[in-house]
């Protein structure tokens, strides 16, 4: 199975087609590479919960979706600190800014499917050729009788 690449890479070649936008692929890297420093200093709740958004003189600012992932960061702002500090990129200290309207989504609720349509399922189920496809649709209903 070949995998995806990531939607930073997507992006990038997005960045690198238009010449306007090619001089953003720098710094869209290198924020992602200390967000990725900063998660691995960090619970992965508050990892999720926060980026790092700016490396202002040597003072990294961090946007927190909730006051209790802001709070976590302050608490641990020397570790963080010292974990984005890089010959490339000082970082001395951290700011920690609440920003409620930049959090990200929640996952929307998933709905089981309705009888009708495991049904369905069933039905084709029977109908397919030993393969792949008959395999898939036999999972889809294994892991809903599990449920």
């Amino acid at each position: 199975m070949a995998l995806r690449p990531s939607s930073l890479v997507r992006v990038s070649g997005l960045l690198r087609a238009d010449r306007g936008l090619a001089v953003a692929l720098p710094e869209a890297e290198r924020l992602a590479a200390l967000q990725r420093r900063f998660a691995g200093v960090v619970p992965k709740a508050v990892a999720q919960a926060c980026r790092v958004a700016a490396i202002q003189g040597d003072v990294a600012l961090v946007f927190c979706a909730n006051g209790a992932a802001a709070s976590r960061v302050r608490a641990q702002a020397k570790g963080v600190a010292r974990a984005l500090d890089q010959a490339d990129t000082p970082v001395a200290a951290v700011k920690v800014k609440v920003r409620a309207d930049w959090s990200l989504p929640e996952r929307p609720e998933k709905h089981d499917l309705p009888a009708a349509a495991l049904g369905a399922f069933r039905e084709l189920e029977n109908t397919l050729p030993d393969g792949e496809l008959k395999d898939a649709v036999e999972r889809l209903l294994a892991r809903r009788h599990a449920a």
